[in-house]
Parts: C-alpha cells; sequence; structure tokens
C-alpha cells in the first residue's frame, strides 16, 4: 500500500484489512485441505481463526459502507476507530502467525505432508506482509 492518498489512507487501509481478512480466513481452509489427517486440536483452532477472520471482515465493509454513506467524512473520531480496527487485526494477524509456528512444530500429520510446511511458510510470509502495512499505516497517523 503507498502513503499517498491523503485522507484516503484511512480507507485504503481498511480495504487492505478486509481482503487480508479474506486471505487468512481463507488459509484456514486451504491448511485444512492440505492436511488431511490433521489432529483434531488444530483443525478446531482453525476453524475458530476462520470465524474471527470473517467476522473481522465483516465488520471492516460495514465500516467501510458507512464511510461511503457519509462521503468518506474523516473526523478525528472516524480515525480512531480506524487505529483500533487496524491494530486489532494485526494483534489477530499475529497470533495466527503463532499459532501456524507453533502447529508446524507439533503437528505430526503437518510433518508427514510433504507440501504443508512450504504451503504454510507460504500463509504466515502473507500475514507478517499486511502486518507491516498496518503497521506502517499506524505509524504514518501517530
Amino acid at each position: 500500500m503507498q502513503f499517498c492518498y491523503g485522507d484516503m489512507n484511512h480507507i485504503r487501509i481498511l480495504e487492505e484489512a478486509e481482503f487480508w481478512k479474506r486471505q487468512e480466513s481463507e488459509h484456514t481452509v486451504v491448511i485444512r485441505e492440505i492436511v488431511g489427517n490433521l489432529e483434531k486440536e488444530f483443525e478446531e483452532k482453525l476453524k475458530d481463526f476462520q470465524r474471527v477472520f470473517s467476522s473481522t471482515e465483516s465488520t471492516i465493509m460495514q465500516y467501510i459502507e458507512r464511510l461511503n454513506r457519509s462521503c468518506y467524512e474523516i473526523t478525528p473520531e472516524v480515525v480512531e476507530n480506524i487505529i483500533n480496527i487496524i491494530s486489532n487485526t494485526i494483534i489477530q494477524s499475529q497470533a495466527f502467525i503463532n499459532f501456524l509456528n507453533n502447529m508446524m512444530k507439533d503437528s505430526t500429520a503437518v510433518k508427514n505432508t510433504v507440501t504443508a510446511p512450504v504451503v504454510i511458510n507460504h500463509i504466515i510470509r502473507e500475514s507478517k506482509y499486511y502486518i507491516g502495512i498496518a503497521k506502517a499505516y499506524l505509524s504514518n497517523v501517530s
């Protein structure tokens, strides 16, 4: 994300967050599909993450729609709300990364599926990429 949009940076980061929460939700499905015999505890945790990511994506979409109806009026309160939303998405993504690292270390099924570590490492890199974008936004508004 480039930070050259002035007040519209606030909208752009919401669009980025919406996209990446959808991606992370889909990534939980990809992992469950490629690791067919995944241990129940990891499968359930992935489903939990999917619900959280989908819910967050939906919340962000609703917030963008509300901003659209207000003709994107960016008040200090709106900026504060966006900062809170983005901060929350960073926490979610970091928790997901931590979980994935632990799952790769502790799951026999992941270790026994040749492609799983490659795919999971790719997913981790993508979540880290989003965190970088989100942190850059926060550092520009602080």
